[in-house]
């Protein structure tokens, strides 16, 4: 399957071919070679472990900043640095600004090289799609340029053999070179990073790494649900806590107080109903460290009339 790159992204690519012509009037900083992989967490107690244990020799040094896991995130992080090689620097930020979390990771990196990783991402970590391929790539680069990346990857939906029609592979900017300059902003509801013109856009069609994407825990795929809309609703700080608008929107927009219910309905509407299963033909072999996950899944998605209708921890 082939990606299509967004419009802005095409157009940031052509523009990028004239812009790094001037590259050389911007002195590159002076960094150690190598990657720094910088993490924003909240409740991947589920992930966290194994996404660390993937990154292994991948990554120089791993900058993680909680903020504000109510699960067992953050002693996850604390059980799986102690068996790994790779130094795991960890803070805690509760700040509810997701653009000041990411620059604070950001200020914390020391590699010329800026992964912006998510908890449940899962690298590859042997074959042809193996990270450290990956990693030879990047310290390949002209040494003298400046670089955004476009990675791709697999996301999952539902469960660990389905994806979502039309978003089974998806592309963001998160591979880049340091600069001082470089900052997260905010774009809508969302954060971006913004990164000087001069830089060289480059896109890799080789897979390196999946997303579990909605294929996660009915609880944490409430909060989620919910966290989009609280977003969109907050702008004025009327509900610092997301628990007070999930409660709020319930009985005020459903005039209903059975969160749990409202959500199993957005789910079926928003993802179950949009599934295809996935198919190892077209989108390759899952990463060698997800074997004990699909030998024996925590859930996975049931079949009614030949279609999707729900999953075994719904019913």
């Amino acid at each position: 399957m082939i990606y299509k790159f967004t419009l802005r992204q095409n157009l940031t690519y052509i523009f990028s071919k004239f812009g790094n012509i001037f590259k050389n009037f911007f002195p590159v900083p002076e960094r150690k070679a190598g990657i720094s992989v910088m993490m924003r967490v909240k409740n991947e107690e589920e992930w966290i472990a194994l996404s660390l244990r993937s990154l292994e020799h991948f990554a120089d040094e791993v900058i993680i900043i909680d903020n504000g896991s109510t699960d067992g995130t953050y002693d996850e992080i604390l059980k799986i640095k102690k068996n790994l090689t790779c130094p795991i620097i960890i803070k805690k930020n509760n700040d509810p600004d997701i653009c000041k979390i990411s620059n604070e990771a950001l200020s914390l990196t020391s590699f010329r090289w800026i992964f912006r990783w998510d908890g449940d991402f899962i690298a590859y970590t042997s074959g042809k799609r193996n990270i450290i391929r990956l990693r030879k790539y990047l310290l390949s680069l002209n040494q003298k340029n400046f670089y955004q990346i476009y990675p791709l990857t697999i996301n999952f939906a539902g469960d660990f053999f389905h994806v979502k029609k039309n978003y089974e592979i998806h592309s963001e900017g998160y591979i880049h070179t340091y600069h001082p300059s470089l900052k997260y902003i905010k774009r809508g509801l969302f954060e971006v990073l913004k990164v000087p013109w001069f830089f060289k856009i480059k896109r890799i069609n080789e897979i390196y790494f999946i997303h579990i994407g909605t294929a996660k825990s009915f609880p944490r795929l409430t909060y989620r649900f919910f966290w989009l809309f609280w977003l969109r609703a907050n702008k004025n700080g009327e509900f610092p806590a997301i628990e007070d608008y999930m409660k709020n929107e319930a009985q005020e927009k459903w005039n209903s107080a059975e969160i749990d219910k409202i959500a199993r309905k957005k789910m079926y509407e928003i993802i179950i109903s949009k599934l295809r299963k996935y198919d190892p033909q077209e989108f390759g072999d899952y990463p060698k460290l997800m074997k004990p996950l699909l030998e024996n899944p925590p859930f996975k998605i049931i079949y009614k009339d030949g279609k999707p209708f729900s999953r075994t921890d719904l019913i």
